[in-house]
């Protein structure tokens, strides 16, 4: 006599499971070694107006510490954006692991553009001075990221029965904090002579907002189509 099979649930994925914890490890040896360096350059975010070396070596942050915040941060996101999918998808293709992984290679392919689009742009746009800046403090923010989605991540794990409601109100409160973030580190090192702000909200809608547009097809399609090869 065969049961009925139990329904996938990602608290009980062994190799989510896993990856959560070794985040939490990495999480936790990175705040012992560079906690105070991130620290102050939250700090920094807030006061700096035209400071010469806002990022340096009070506040450098080990590239083992970086690479551990760039990781949980996308982590995080591929974790809550696979609760997401689940939830789209048939019982039968529920748990599919290689979706998952899909969706961390897109995160990190997209990061990557990133890096190499806001670059190219920011070097046209603006000074060599300003662009490095603002290309640190961008990226840090997105660093800082996987903090603020850590409480989510968790819950969602620990607690799979968490409504959509609170997942969505969370999510938005940290999207408020961020383009908030975002515009005062861009008021500040961009447009501090200009008081532009329409240029802000325009100048952060093409380079932030829109390109999340393909992403989210991507992540979409992907899904689609894996679940029909897999």
């Amino acid at each position: 006599m065969t049961g009925e099979p139990v329904p996938y649930s990602i608290s009980n994925d062994n190799v989510i499971l896993t990856l959560y914890i070794l985040s939490l490890l990495m999480g936790a040896y990175t705040l012992m070694r560079d906690g105070s360096s991130i620290v102050e350059r939250i700090k920094s975010m807030f006061y700096y107006i035209g400071q010469s070396t806002p990022y340096n070596t009070r506040t450098g942050i080990s590239k083992a510490g970086s690479f551990t915040l760039y990781t949980n941060a996308i982590l995080y996101s591929t974790i809550i954006t696979f609760v997401y999918l689940q939830k789209t998808m048939p019982a039968d293709a529920r748990g599919n692991l290689i979706i998952f992984a899909a969706s961390f290679l897109l995160f990190v392919i997209y990061l990557a553009i990133k890096f190499i689009v806001y670059g190219i742009i920011n070097r046209t746009l603006f000074s060599e001075k300003k662009a490095r800046e603002w290309s640190l403090s961008y990226f840090f923010t997105i660093k800082l990221s996987g903090i603020l989605l850590f409480p989510l991540t968790s819950a969602l794990i620990l607690r799979p029965d968490v409504s959509d409601t609170f997942v969505w109100i969370y999510l938005a409160i940290i999207g408020i904090i961020y383009v908030i973030v975002l515009s005062l580190r861009c008021f500040n090192i961009i447009f501090s002579k200009t008081f532009y702000f329409l240029d802000i909200f325009l100048y952060l809608c093409a380079i932030e907002l829109l390109p999340l547009i393909p992403l989210w097809q991507a992540m979409q399609e992907t899904n689609l189509f894996l679940m029909i090869k897999f």
